[in-house]
């Protein structure tokens, strides 16, 4: 048997890097739909297929649907295909969310179509940074046996690897994902803010910034998050942290509830690993506000 055929519903910067690597690995990118048929068009030059604004009529007779809209509007756009008669019996139909599991492909797998979940641990500023970042990442990976097989070769074909997760556990897992990703953006947004109210201009601290965090991107993938923790915590300097506090109440608030609580984890992470002593670490906590986990 040759490759699936493909439909790619939603043509943004997902759907458009995943027909981008799809089609070049030769799989026969049928479809492609977005909201108008501009976008539609743009993203077929490089995707291939049938630009459309049809979503049913994209879908229907293929064997492979990705659907790559927004989280929040997947349920209601596989029900109106569904509806419309756009999926079939032994079709395969996945959606690209984190948060989401199968039972936003209800309406499917309804209609005799196999069902699942690929998404990529990335982020993806626009679609060309998205084809190249794709390959080497992992994928949160749920599906009924009779879609299993061609999904996990649709995710290898993306160079990725899968990892199961289990679908009650998906919200619990793109969390995660959120927490390192998205929330990694909105604390470095907080340092340099800090560090303009400290006198540097603000592509001066974005600069400045980015060594810092390449390296301890760098140690978290050599030893882990405990034994990559540097800094006042790791080391007890309680005096260091009570300053920090005390300049930080003419900060925004959110920037000094960040600091404790990011620093009220990070000290349970050093009184685990034996880098500080019980005392320093309850010093800590009332300097930051937090109590004992």
């Amino acid at each position: 048997m040759g490759l699936p055929t493909v439909a790619i519903i939603g043509a943004g910067r997902v759907g458009e890097a995943v027909g981008a690597l799809l089609r070049e690995a030769g799989y026969p990118v049928r479809a492609v739909t977005a909201r108008t048929l501009q976008a539609a068009q743009a993203a077929a030059l490089t995707i291939g297929g049938t630009p459309d604004t049809d979503s049913s009529a994209a879908a229907r007779g293929t064997d492979l649907v990705l659907v790559t809209v927004p989280d929040d509007v997947i349920e209601s756009v596989v029900t109106a295909i569904a509806a419309e008669g756009g999926f079939g019996q032994g079709q395969i139909v996945a959606h690209m969310s984190g948060a989401h599991g199968l039972r936003v492909l209800a309406a499917a797998a309804q209609s005799g179509a196999h069902v699942g979940a690929i998404h990529p641990m990335q982020s993806f500023a626009t679609a060309t940074r998205a084809t190249q970042d794709l390959p080497g990442s992992v994928f949160g990976f749920t599906a009924d046996d009779g879609a299993r097989e061609v999904l996990l070769a649709v995710v290898e074909t993306l160079g990725g690897s899968a990892i199961d997760v289990a679908d009650e556990a998906r919200p619990i897992y793109h969390a995660a994902a959120v927490m390192a990703s998205n929330g990694f953006v909105a604390v470095e947004d907080m340092a340099t803010d800090l560090l303009v109210s400290a006198g540097f201009d603000e592509r001066t601290a974005r600069r400045a910034l980015v060594p810092l965090v390449a390296g301890t991107a760098l140690n978290i993938r050599r030893f882990g998050p405990k034994e990559a923790l540097t800094g006042p915590v790791s080391r007890g300097d309680v005096d260091t942290v009570r300053a920090h506090m005390s300049a930080l109440e003419a900060a925004p608030v959110f920037h000094r509830r960040a600091y404790q609580v990011l620093n009220a984890h990070a000290t349970e992470m050093a009184e685990e690993v034996g880098a500080i002593s019980s005392e320093a670490a309850d010093e800590l906590r009332d300097i930051l506000g937090g109590e004992k986990a």
